[in-house]
């Protein structure tokens, strides 16, 4: 990117127009994510008419992503740069940031105020989360997970919030494995069906509209000897953690013999330390804002095992502050 330009003029930084950058940039990219344009911009470039139907805003949000070195001119094509290519690495943050949580952060003082209340008056897109969860560092993620499957056998895999089902249909790739995908986003279920279709996998891979933080509202667990949970467990914590390994418990007594859940977190920050984090004070805030609270790794270890499974390993993959933990139902 650009040298900022008040560096340029000897003045001193100002940071609040750098949050301004962050937070019209952040809103951009989760909108045209909503819109397919990014897709179309990553496979063969952007042109203007790609954008949208307003052609004068069209235009003009394609100069201001060749302003923020987003994109470069290639005759009547826009196409990423270096800079544009490492910010779509992670569009799947910035749509469940920006996208999912557009409004409750900007009615935020409604919520801290007591004034309205989240879930009630105020909530999140949804289907935005629902579908953004299961991109949400999936790059990060794929190698770390790859790793801990290869590992254990299974033959079939249930996905809880499952989203787009991408990365259930990865999974189930690794060892030809069948596949049960979750949600309780009707139009998450709707974009997975049509992502297992595009794949050929209808008969492969069933994507069912339930609430996985209901076990006894799960269908087929019995045959599913691998159950994975993308950013989801802290979804059931929100109801307290009794009720979690209450869940975790249910969970066991369906499952069949040596299944195995893999889990992805994210831990809350280390306030002792002597570097501000980066990410988990916003995930922290963010899951706060809807009555959510995080458990560190000893936390998310000792609940699943009052829930009626054993540790098998726990891993830091590359996201900040990111768990894998894989447990296996004890005998």
């Amino acid at each position: 990117m650009a040298t900022n330009d008040f560096a340029i003029r000897g003045i001193p930084r100002r940071h609040s127009f750098e949050l301004l950058e962050g937070y019209i940039m952040c809103s951009v990219i989760a909108s045209l994510d909503d819109l397919g344009v990014l897709d179309i911009l990553e496979e063969k470039g952007l042109r203007v008419e790609d954008v949208g139907g307003n052609l004068q805003l069209a235009r003009d949000t394609v100069f201001y992503l060749v302003d923020r070195g987003v994109v470069a001119p290639d005759g009547d094509v826009y196409r990423l740069t270096g800079y544009g290519r490492e910010l779509l690495r992670d569009r799947g943050y910035i749509f469940w940031i920006a996208g999912g949580f557009g409004e409750p952060f900007w009615r935020f003082g409604e919520l801290v105020s007591g004034k309205s209340k989240y879930g009630k008056d105020i909530s999140r897109d949804g289907r935005i989360v629902a579908v953004s969860s299961a991109d949400l560092g999936l790059e990060d993620l794929k190698p770390y997970v790859h790793s801990l499957l290869s590992e254990i056998e299974f033959t079939r895999v249930a996905d809880f919030g499952c989203g787009n089902a991408r990365n259930l249909i990865g999974i189930c790739g690794l060892k030809d494995a069948d596949g049960l995908g979750v949600d309780i986003s009707a139009d998450a279920i709707a974009e997975a069906r049509r992502e297992v279709a595009k794949d050929g996998l209808t008969e492969r891979i069933t994507v069912v509209e339930a609430d996985a933080s209901n076990a006894a509202a799960i269908p087929g667990l019995e045959t599913v000897d691998l159950v994975v949970g993308f950013f989801f467990m802290h979804e059931v914590l929100e109801q307290g953690l009794d009720y979690f390994v209450s869940y975790l418990r249910g969970l066991a007594e369906r499952l069949p013999a040596g299944a195995h859940v893999l889990a992805a977190e994210v831990l809350p920050p280390q306030r002792d330390r002597a570097c501000p984090e980066t990410f988990t004070p916003e995930f922290t805030l963010i899951h706060a804002l809807m009555g959510q609270g995080l458990l560190s790794e000893e936390g998310w270890s000792d609940a699943f095992r009052q829930g009626g499974f054993e540790i098998r390993k726990t891993v830091r993959p590359n996201i900040p502050g990111g768990l894998l933990l894989l447990a296996q139902k004890t005998d």
